[in-house]
């Protein structure tokens, strides 16, 4: 049974690319619902999401990897700030148009975090006579 929660590169590679596909497709659906928004706040908005992306992105390929996750971190407590504080929600976006956003976001990085810190099954190094 520990065996099946145990992943193989290819697997983790395998998540870490499904994961990425499907919030970056439902990314862009909430972002079309912001027609609203004025296009300064717009622009910090997609500056914002673009670089919590790369970020997320960049923990799963990242010799980096501790600072990645400090980065990562930030945007994390950034997003909490945004739901929390009106002077750091983007002027002329739903409420429920922003929870949806950080909503997204929280359970992206949630499941790379969880991909991402669970155990890989490296395969053996090749024996001496394979290699002849």
């Amino acid at each position: 049974m520990k065996s099946l929660l145990v992943s193989t590169p290819g697997g983790k590679a395998g998540a870490i690319d499904g994961l990425n596909l499907f919030f970056g497709a439902l990314l862009g659906a909430n972002l079309g619902t912001l027609d609203r928004l004025p296009l300064f706040e717009y622009v910090k908005l997609i500056l914002l999401l673009a670089a919590t992306v790369m970020t997320l992105r960049m923990v799963s390929t990242s010799e980096r990897r501790v600072y990645m996750l400090v980065v990562l971190g930030a945007y994390a407590l950034l997003l909490a700030g945004m739901a929390m504080l009106p002077e750091l929600q983007p002027k002329g976006l739903a409420l429920d148009d922003l929870y949806r956003l950080i909503a997204t976001l929280a359970v992206w990085i949630f499941f790379v975090l969880g991909t991402e810190l669970s155990p890989v099954n490296e395969p053996p190094p090749p024996k001496p006579e394979d290699q002849a």
